[in-house]
């Protein structure tokens, strides 16, 4: 008997599933190309349980008569392509024939469909890849095509899905993709009967807004640029759109999203000179070019391309994009003064828009004028009180006396290592370098800390204890602070808010998508509080993976952008409090996530630089 075996049909299809069906979002994907390939105008979405229970996608398009309802679920059944020609120019977003046979494999499919001026429509019925019936229906303009049970007769498939909010946030990217480059199409997206998006035909400046956040609309530069056969066309964001975070970048080829790396890089160099490592601008930017001069058919999902023109159309991109940025340019004055304390304002992020439109920002900025009947001694408690608060602007949950240190601390500040008992000794001097590191004089030789990292893991420990014990109490505001969220960054903050309320923040809902934060954390800069949330967000979902607990991704994401910044200047005091409060954490070597927040640098290896024997 024969080794080899030609594998069935049903197991081919199963096989194929597994690269065109990852999870629900890839079954949106799909069935959206194929409305927008009909030519439909209108396009509605529902899902139920994140799309693991239902998946449903109807539009206005062409539709279908009854012999081509039957063979779209055959597995290389298609209507977009016909020659070897056609398969080198794709002008269409689907092509393959392979995704409805895919998923009609690992699902039960329900599709309605009536042709074009057709009396009658049809309705189609697979359940596991194996036909059930056929039978006309009421004709009904479009496609209707619902996919339940996600991966029912393939169990350990399903048990990969991850929770109902996550694979709902993957929707969103998805349905977002699709609509920011079909700014003219309506798009509606209900999950477990609530309505998510309902997107009119608009203009596309004014689809990013409705996507994201009001706030886009004075952050967005237009960028048009056209060289023979090639034209790039979108928005890119100021500063004020960067964000810590992978997921608002969005770059299509021909209207199709694509995640080609090098591209990506290209429009990313453009910024090399305005960001630093780790941010990410926003941007959404069209390339239009001769379909001929770019290969489409180089990966099962499509989202990845080759161009026969490489680095032309990497030239060509960089270029347009810092075109665009020269506004941005304009603004600053000079770089090098573009430092981290810059950066990490605390101005009111309103504040900070007008200033990058306007004028750069300046250490000799106009302060108000004090009225000549002002009575210092007319002030109330209650606004000493709030002056006491924020006089310093960096706060430890426990202080100390000057000059009294932790055992701990006394110990390394006298040896460098924790084990041995030593005498203190107060006079042991603290400086700090360039605002950024703290060093003393020990025994050994000098200890160098990085105040950021430092006081991150004074945080994390804090509200890891918070969480589990005492919860902290906030400070509250004069005035709730008003946050506008993406659907995605809304979704995100509802999974971590009840472990961010521990730690002192007061968050409430103020309409679809929108926050008011009422109070925060104790010491927590007044003033910034909408790009906190938001730098939490963008950290939890950046480094979630690689933590074990929500508890501690809430808290690694809170320590790392409350803390001490890189730039932050700081008194005497603050310093021994910093350094203090560093040695009576449990680890007070590592911050949470793993970076160093002491160095050694020993005599011996002092006298050796110095080339002394």
């Amino acid at each position: 008997m024969s080794k080899i075996k030609i594998l069935s049909d049903q197991l081919t299809n199963k096989i194929a599933a597994g690269e065109v069906v990852q999870r629900p979002a890839s079954i949106i994907k799909e069935l959206v190309e194929n409305s927008l390939d009909a030519g439909a105008t209108e396009i509605t979405i529902v899902i139920r349980n994140g799309g693991k229970t239902l998946c449903r996608v109807a539009d206005n398009g062409e539709g279908m008569g009854k012999d081509d309802l039957l063979l779209a679920f055959e597995r290389y059944a298609t209507s977009k392509i016909h020659t070897v020609e056609d398969l080198m120019a794709i002008r269409t977003l689907g092509f393959r024939g392979e995704a409805l046979a895919s998923i009609a494999a690992v699902s039960i499919v329900d599709a309605v469909t009536t042709e074009k001026d057709a009396d009658v429509g049809y309705e189609l019925r697979i359940e596991g890849g194996n036909f059930r019936d056929i039978k006309p229906v009421a004709p009904k303009p479009g496609t209707n095509i619902s996919i339940r049970n996600l991966f029912y007769n393939i169990p350990a498939r399903r048990k990969f899905l991850k929770s109902r909010d996550v694979e709902f946030r993957h929707i969103v990217d998805v349905i977002r993709r699709f609509s920011m480059i079909h700014p003219q199409i309506h798009f509606s997206l209900i999950h477990n009967d609530h309505e998510v998006y309902r997107l009119r035909s608009e203009e596309l400046k004014d689809r990013i807004c409705n996507l994201h956040s009001s706030d886009y609309a004075d952050n967005l530069i237009r960028v048009e640029n056209t060289i023979r056969e090639m034209s790039v066309s979108g928005y890119i964001g100021n500063l004020n759109l960067v964000r810590a975070r992978r997921g608002d970048q969005y770059f299509y080829v021909n209207k199709r999203f694509v995640t080609d790396r090098l591209m990506n890089h290209a429009i990313s160099s453009a910024y090399s000179k305005l960001v630093s490592r780790g941010e990410y601008p926003f941007y959404c930017l069209y390339l239009q070019l001769d379909p001929v001069a770019v290969d489409v058919n180089v990966h099962p999902t499509k989202m990845e391309v080759k161009f026969r023109e490489q680095n032309e159309v990497y030239r060509f991109l960089e270029e347009s994009v810092k075109a665009g940025l020269k506004e941005i340019m304009n603004v600053i004055p000079d770089l090098k003064r573009f430092t981290p304390e810059h950066y990490y304002s605390s101005t009111p992020i309103s504040h900070r828009k007008e200033t990058s439109r306007k004028e750069p920002v300046t250490e000799h900025s106009e302060q108000p004028d004090i009225p000549e009947d002002f009575n210092e001694d007319r002030v109330s408690p209650e606004i000493e009180q709030l002056q006491s608060q924020t006089e310093m602007s960096l706060h430890f949950t426990r202080r100390r006396p000057e000059g009294q240190w932790t055992q701990r601390a006394k110990r390394f500040i006298e040896n460098g290592v924790p084990e041995p008992e030593v005498v203190y000794r107060p006079d042991v001097p603290l400086y700090q370098v360039h605002n950024k590191y703290i060093i003393a004089q020990i025994k050994s030789g000098l200890v160098i800390i990085d105040q950021h990292v430092a006081h991150e893991r004074i945080l994390y420990d804090n509200a890891i204890k918070a969480m589990s014990e005492q919860p902290w109490k906030g400070q509250q505001l004069l005035f709730p602070q008003i946050v506008e969220l993406s659907v995605t960054d809304f979704s995100m903050l509802l999974e971590v808010l009840p472990f961010l309320e521990k730690i002192g923040f007061s968050v409430k809902e103020f309409g679809k998508n929108t926050i008011a934060v009422e109070a925060v954390p104790a010491g927590m800069t007044w003033g910034n509080e909408s790009t906190i949330i938001k730098e939490i967000i963008d950290h939890y979902q950046e480094f979630g993976a690689k933590d074990t607990s929500i508890q501690s991704k809430v808290a690694a994401s809170y320590s790392c952008k409350a803390a001490v910044k890189s730039g932050d200047k700081l008194t005497e005091e603050e310093m021994r409090n910093l350094v203090d409060n560093l040695f009576a954490t449990q680890n007070p070597y590592f911050c949470p996530h793993g970076r160093p927040i002491i160095i050694n640098l020993s005599l011996k290896e002092l006298d050796k630089r110095f080339e002394r024997t």
